[in-house]
């Protein structure tokens, strides 16, 4: 779970203090959405084939990528069948590196038409710039004819790459007194493993609900799990070959997932009839639900801050504030005063808002799953557990590490099989 306040490092090895030494280590490694901002990993400039400068802006992307200043052209033309219609000039791209030079610039994404069926001129600007001391990101190769699908992938992986590359860091540096480098594992969204390689990046945001379903796959039914960030179905025997995200379609090979329309930190308020319903916007773990003491908006989790089962999970346990629990009672009450039904009795507020929530969250994993059974799991399955217990094809195994248990077991799976 993130917490901008704790340093990984100090996390992870206070973590592994009491093992001593240590084998061998899988890790899924997943930054959140708040941290998907060009801002934080550098500045990235996007050079793409004239004509297409503005594809982020043309496919409706509402979250930028990079500085409008940072977007150049390339007068090259490749045609469908591979052939050069305009030829690469170098006088171009000598331009565009003296520009990046006075903006201090350091990385590019590269993303040009038709590349993937003739990447000369790719492989030239991509030369040209590293020959630069510049940072090169390029379109990885597929058969993919979907270039929008490509050039996102590529332009998110840049985005990424300095917060990931940070975090990479973090991970070894936290280790490195249990265990050599070589025995550190990542897991990407196929289910593979990778070390040094590049262009990761996005592909690591789905690794543990990877690993969670493939983990799992012999048990022949679909997994929600119930995270502390997320809610999410998994189709253990379904493969998807792109993640449709807030940026538009992206090449992602994963196994499928469903993110649910309920999730732990959805924000509460009052719809159009001014009845209590559930937002549309996530309020995430920074600063958090209010009743960790720093959140300032109730979300979903807020309804249970009182139930030990929450309070006692790991992680959260020497978390919870009084204060801040006082405060959601009063927000919720305060709120109430301007709802239709003006209820003033907290605790069947509270009580009808928890089983709005879960029927919610009943009917939409039972609507989406491809298997008829159902496997419940993850930290905050307790919680919801007593909705599905009537269901005879649904199990509930409420395991808080389920994700970091299919990380391991399917990452040793993967490097024996590598071997």
């Amino acid at each position: 779970m993130f917490h901008s306040r704790e340093s990984l490092k100090s996390s992870l090895s206070q973590f592994i203090a009491p093992h001593g030494k240590i084998q061998k280590a899988f890790i899924s490694l997943r930054v959140p959405k708040k941290l998907l901002d060009y801002k934080l990993s550098g500045a990235v400039a996007h050079v793409s084939t004239e004509g297409l400068e503005h594809w982020l802006d043309l496919c409706g992307t509402p979250a930028a990528l990079t500085s409008k200043d940072l977007q150049f052209a390339l007068r090259e033309r490749v045609r469908a069948d591979g052939s050069v219609e305009t030829a690469l000039q170098t006088e171009e791209l000598e331009a565009i590196a003296a520009k990046l030079e006075l903006m201090s610039c350091k990385k590019v994404c590269l993303n040009l038409l038709h590349s993937a069926t003739n990447p000369v001129h790719l492989n030239a600007a991509t030369k040209f710039f590293a020959e630069k001391g510049i940072e090169v990101f390029a379109p990885a190769s597929s058969d993919n004819p979907h270039e929008v699908t490509r050039w996102t992938q590529n332009a998110l992986n840049a985005t990424l790459s300095g917060v990931f590359a940070d975090l990479k860091k973090d991970v070894y540096a936290g280790l490195e007194s249990a265990l050599d480098k070589k025995d550190i594992h990542f897991l990407d969204a196929g289910g593979e493993l990778f070390q040094e390689e590049s262009g990761k990046e996005i592909s690591s945001q789905f690794a543990a609900s990877t690993a969670l379903g493939l983990w799992n796959k012999s048990l022949g039914s679909d997994v929600l799990y119930l995270g502390l960030e997320y809610f999410t179905l998994i189709s253990p025997t379904r493969w998807a070959a792109q993640w449709n995200s807030c940026w538009g379609p992206v090449e992602l090979r994963h196994v499928k997932v469903k993110n649910l329309g309920i999730q732990p930190t959805l924000g509460i308020g009052l719809n159009g009839f001014e009845r209590f319903d559930f937002l549309t916007q996530e309020e995430g773990w920074e600063p958090g639900p209010m009743f960790l003491g720093r959140g300032q908006k109730m979300s979903l989790l807020d309804l249970w801050s009182e139930n030990p089962k929450l309070s006692k999970l790991e992680g959260l346990e020497d978390r919870v504030s009084a204060q801040g629990i006082q405060r959601f009672k009063t927000s919720l009450l305060t709120l109430s005063k301007i709802s239709t039904f003006k209820d003033n009795d907290f605790n069947h507020l509270t009580k009808e808002l928890q089983s709005l929530s879960v029927q919610r969250l009943a009917v939409e994993s039972f609507l989406q799953r491809d298997q008829q059974k159902l496997l419940v799991t993850g930290p905050l399955a307790a919680l919801f557990a007593n909705i599905f217990k009537k269901d005879p094809h649904t199990t509930v195994a409420a395991d808080e590490f389920c994700e970091s248990a299919a990380t391991a077991l399917w990452g040793m799976k993967a490097l024996k099989e590598s071997k």
